[in-house]
């Protein structure tokens, strides 16, 4: 189901990214402390870009840590 997958981009709501990249839970989990709660309790339905900004987080940085936990 590989092809299936879109790359992760800053577009991408944190339930579509989830949903098809199970190995980025672990990145969003990590990301817990500095964004002051859970990133996937709170945001599921906003995308990449509006979750980085609503929680003060380097949406680069955050963007490049979810790609490489899939092999991107």
């Amino acid at each position: 189901m590989a092809e299936d997958k879109e790359p992760i981009s800053p577009d991408m709501t944190l339930i579509e990214i989830l949903q098809q990249h199970r190995q980025t839970e672990a990145v969003f989990r990590r990301y817990e402390g500095e964004a002051q709660g859970c990133l996937l309790c709170h945001a599921l339905f906003d995308t990449l870009a509006e979750a980085a900004a609503k929680y003060g987080l380097d949406l680069e940085r955050l963007l490049k840590d979810l790609q490489e936990a899939e092999g991107e």
